[in-house]
């Protein structure tokens, strides 16, 4: 995602850092929706479906986060599979983390970034927490496909999606 970065210094935009996200959200064209509880809603095409994906910002803690849903369950039945897959893929990756929500089972990304009280983050930092989140989701998709629907073990989910292309095309 590309965020305007001449514009940077001329936005006028108020503390609340959403609005930031806004902006960037509507520099690339995308819809987004505020929720009842003031976060942001919106939707992105990865290489593999639609996500969903939704800002909060969490003034107690300083925080913006990011969540990104991949549309999936997981039994009761395969939580020990799928927390163990969780343990393999969050050590590859460098921002962020993927984790298994206990009500309901569902799989989300999720990201956070600390914004300093008086501060705001810049269309560049929330630009990259979406890009970091849609990589993330396109890289392992397969590996939770693999487990909670192909009844792979999270060894072999985890190679499906871990290849080395060796030579040249």
């Amino acid at each position: 995602m590309d965020a305007p970065q001449s514009e940077e210094d001329e936005v006028d935009l108020s503390f609340d850092p959403l609005d930031v996200v806004e902006h960037v959200l509507t520099a690339e064209n995308l819809t987004f929706d505020r929720t009842e509880d003031g976060d942001l809603a919106f939707a992105l095409t990865g290489d593999w479906k639609d996500y969903e994906l939704w800002f909060a910002w969490r003034p107690e803690a300083d925080c913006l986060q990011l969540c990104l849903s991949l549309d999936m369950r997981t039994p009761k039945s395969k939580r020990g599979a799928a927390f163990e897959l969780l343990s393999l893929i969050n050590q590859r990756i460098w921002l962020g983390h993927f984790e298994v929500w206990s009500d309901g089972g569902e799989v989300v990304f999720r990201h956070s970034l600390s914004v300093p009280q008086g501060e705001r983050p810049t269309l560049a930092q929330a630009a990259s927490m979406i890009d970091a989140a849609v990589e993330a989701a396109d890289r392992f998709y397969p590996a939770f496909d693999f487990l909670l629907k192909g009844s792979k073990s999270p060894e072999d989910a985890m190679a499906a999606c871990m290849f080395e292309t060796v030579g040249q095309a």
